[in-house]
């Protein structure tokens, strides 16, 4: 076979994807077919099951690559593969208040439907208007990965996270077409069961020795390549464990170096090959450079101090100790071990960190500078380290990244992206006049590229980050303006009748909002909003008309507006009620504690109502509209509570 049709095939490079062993073009899939076939006959008969296994086992490879395409699953309907994690819609400002792990869901179930129509939606919401999960065409097989991102510790995101699990709980309890697979790691799976309670469990572990030489010698099959005889035991053992079993990431790691570095004239790899391109050792020590250089990016941190660290800590057996306590030491937040355990050079164990695999300390021993520069850090890496800080709420890291993606930059679209994402930091820092600049300039490069659908979605943001420094007109101004650019739009018509009742303009709020519930009745967020504007505006009974067809999926302040159209309507048990329930759920949310606020003072208990008013004008989750601040600071002064 002559080099140029040997690199042809060359190309194909199959062992390079985001997690191991992946399906070739021809539609095979390497080293775990007898799971998928099991997984497939067990999902379509139980409404929930639990996919599990250690971190690097390969669920998320199993799941894309086998089980969404498997045979068996061929006449189901099955929905993309979620996740609850990753790069938040841009231009923030612009959505209503959300729960980010139930959008990030619904973004990748509906990745053609544009986040604004999404983030209003519960779980729920989302399966009953899509309209499959009603069993008229059979089951509706749903699947969520890498589920443990819910269970993880970050500031922007733990308040929400009973409420997702809330959401899985209900799904799973009141569609009973729905099938649910949760993929999670092993040491979530007990936080899983107390939320969520029994479920099929399936457990993947790690590859067996047959297996991993399959997951080898598949992909190259066809390729003009193969392996000699013992060459893909030989690779095998390398990242085998004490327990007959191989580590699939670290044998893509050794697969995918040695396939990149192969002469293009080779075709039997041997194992002088494996030895020379680059080497087992070298080839995981670029592992390990790589995943240190990521993470340090991501996080804003010393390559150096994460390196020494883990040379420190992991360097022999006997030097390992509370490692996660070692971490603090040397000033190194829990996220950076996190992500770590994300790109398998740490697994968790009971409360502190072990090393992914033994293999891995004798090349962390050996990284140097060199292999601490990484892949490259083009402004595309910049930018997705900005997008992973701001999605877990590290607006320090976010911004940084966000910076360096700028220097340098020429690319009129990622510019655009990038001015987003700083106008998204400063939204979630508090600093709306900031937001509007970086808002502003994207929307300005979108609108040189003429992608009406951006500039719109920024004059949105734009106009709730004009609301928040109480410039109500300009707000209004500028949510017209992207109604105008997308009059078809029901989501941005009801953030325009939001803007409108928020800048002081209640009633001609509710007339948007009649029009968008004309145009669609069962708008989930445009009752929700119009039920809230009605309550705020003494109209109990119209509210409570609003509010009980949404009731179940109410937010804190919606509950305690329903609340404040309870008592009008005199129905003071119930108010009671849905006040408790505000309160517990939104202790931090400035519109649910004005409401109750208000309820008090109705109900001539002014001390009440005057420590919840001054409590909602320090809330930040979310905080108090403009008139909203002037409802509590006059609540304050005269013990009044009238309406809007």
């Amino acid at each position: 076979m002559t080099v140029s049709v040997m690199a042809q095939y060359v190309d194909r490079q199959p062992y390079v994807g985001v997690r191991p062993f992946y399906a070739d073009e021809s539609g095979q899939y390497f080293g775990r077919s007898a799971a998928a076939d099991d997984i497939a006959d067990r999902w379509p008969q139980h409404p929930l099951t639990v996919l599990s296994g250690p971190p690097g086992c390969g669920k998320t490879s199993l799941l894309h690559a086998k089980l969404v395409t498997h045979p068996a699953l061929r006449a189901a309907d099955i929905l993309p593969i979620g996740r609850p994690s990753g790069p938040p819609p841009r231009a923030l400002a612009a959505l209503p208040e959300h729960n980010p792990h139930t959008l990030a869901v619904l973004c990748s179930w509906s990745p053609a439907t544009p986040p604004g129509r999404l983030a209003g939606l519960s779980l729920y919401e989302f399966l009953r208007r899509d309209g499959r999960a009603d069993g008229r065409s059979g089951p509706l097989l749903a699947v969520i990965d890498q589920v443990e991102k819910v269970f993880e510790r970050h500031s922007r995101l733990d308040r929400h996270r009973a409420g997702f699990l809330t959401q899985l709980r209900e799904i799973t309890s009141e569609l009973p077409h729905l099938r649910l697979l949760l993929s999670i790691r092993d040491e979530h799976v007990p936080d899983l069961e107390i939320a969520l309670g029994s479920a099929q469990p399936y457990h993947l572990g790690a590859l067996t020795l047959d297996e991993a030489v399959q997951a080898i010698e598949g992909p190259v099959a066809g390729s003009g390549r193969w392996y000699a005889d013992g060459v893909a035991e030989r690779i095998a053992s390398a990242v085998a464990t004490g327990h007959g079993t191989v580590d699939p990431v670290l044998l893509q790691a050794i697969c995918s170096r040695l396939w990149t570095s192969l002469p293009a004239d080779t075709t039997a790899i041997t194992l002088q090959d494996v030895h020379a391109y680059p080497g087992i050792g070298p080839a995981l020590r670029e592992f390990c450079g790589q995943a240190v250089a990521d993470v340090t990016m991501e996080h804003d941190v010393s390559t150096l101090r994460v390196a020494s660290w883990l040379q420190n800590a992991f360097a022999s057996p006997a030097a390992r100790g509370d490692t996660a306590r070692s971490a603090t030491r040397a000033g190194l937040p829990p996220a950076i071990l996190l992500a770590l355990q994300d790109r398998h050079i740490l697994r968790a164990d009971h409360g502190s960190y072990t090393l992914h695999h033994e293999c891995l300390a004798e090349p962390l021993t050996r990284l140097d500078v060199a292999d601490l520069r990484g892949s490259g850090t083009s402004p595309h890496r910049h930018l997705a380290a900005a997008e992973s800080a701001l999605f877990r709420g590290d607006l320090a890291a976010a911004e940084l990244s966000a910076n360096a993606a700028l220097t340098g930059l020429e690319d009129l679209t990622l510019l655009a992206a990038v001015e987003a994402r700083l106008g998204d930091i400063a939204h979630l820092r508090g600093d709306p006049r900031q937001a509007v600049t970086h808002y502003r300039a994207a929307a300005a490069s979108y609108e040189a590229m003429r992608d009406n659908p951006a500039v719109a979605n920024l004059l949105a943001a734009i106009a709730h980050s004009l609301l928040a420094q109480g410039m109500g007109a300009e707000a209004v101004d500028a949510m017209r303006s992207a109604v105008d650019r997308l009059p078809a739009d029901l989501a941005l018509q009801t953030e325009l009748g939001r803007t409108l009742w928020q800048a002081g303009q209640g009633q001609a709020g509710v007339t948007v909002l009649t029009d968008v519930l004309n145009t669609d009745s069962g708008t989930p967020e445009a009752l929700r909003t119009r039920g809230e504007m009605l309550a705020d505006l003494g109209q109990g009974a119209k509210a409570l008309h609003d509010l009980d067809q949404v009731r179940r999926h109410l937010r804190p302040e919606g509950r305690a507006a329903r609340a404040l159209a309870l008592v009008s309507t005199g129905n003071h048990r119930d108010a009671e009620e849905e006040m408790d329930a505000a309160l517990e759920a939104g202790s931090q949310n400035g519109p649910a504690l004005l409401y109750v606020a208000r309820v008090r003072a109705l109900g001539s208990d002014r001390t009440g109502a005057a420590d919840l008013a001054r409590l909602s004008l320090a809330a930040t989750a979310p905080p108090l509209a403009p008139h909203q601040r002037a409802a509590a600071t006059q609540l304050l002064r005269t013990g009044s509570p009238s309406p809007s």
